[in-house]
């Protein structure tokens, strides 16, 4: 059973392709099995630094309040967005209390502060978020197109 000298080479061509293909595809599925890296900032780290920005007030914060909502996606013009955060309660504070993350999407509950005449005023609700896979951030849900049923606390396990 002597393999002459062509038949050999024909064989380990054929072997290289073999192999050559099975690295490739490997390759491929670890390339496409990754996931992106999560983004930068927490929900909750966006809801904090949005009322930071209302709060401020001035034209560049509330521009950079502007880039965390979905306001640009859903044609809300930022000076339409300037004049609703205008009239948010002076004096409001917010404190993240938990939030609930179902793939892209999250709920931030809060509790929001503000000076009355009776004294403080204190009331929990809520903020929904989107993930924005293109730009791996996460945008405030300012049009409140997401609903509460669209994000269930995940179940207990045990």
């Amino acid at each position: 059973m002597g393999m002459t000298k062509e038949g050999g080479n024909t064989a380990l061509v054929s072997l290289v392709k073999k192999f050559s293909l099975v690295l490739l595809l490997v390759l491929l599925s670890i390339g496409c099995s990754r996931t992106s890296a999560p983004p930068n900032e927490t929900p909750d780290a966006v809801v904090t630094k949005f009322y930071e920005f209302t709060s401020t007030g001035g034209t560049r914060a509330i521009s950079e309040a502007y880039r965390l909502t979905n306001a640009k996606d859903v044609r809300l013009t930022e000076d339409r967005f300037r004049d609703i955060v205008k009239r948010y309660p002076e004096g409001m504070k917010i404190k993240v209390l938990k939030s609930d993350i179902q793939k892209d999407i999250a709920k931030v509950t809060v509790e929001m502060s503000m000076p009355s005449a009776f004294g403080e005023y204190k009331t929990e609700s809520y903020i929904y978020l989107k993930l924005d896979k293109q730009a791996n951030n996460w945008k405030i849900d300012f049009t409140g197109e997401l609903q509460d049923d669209k994000i269930q606390p995940e179940e207990k396990k045990g």
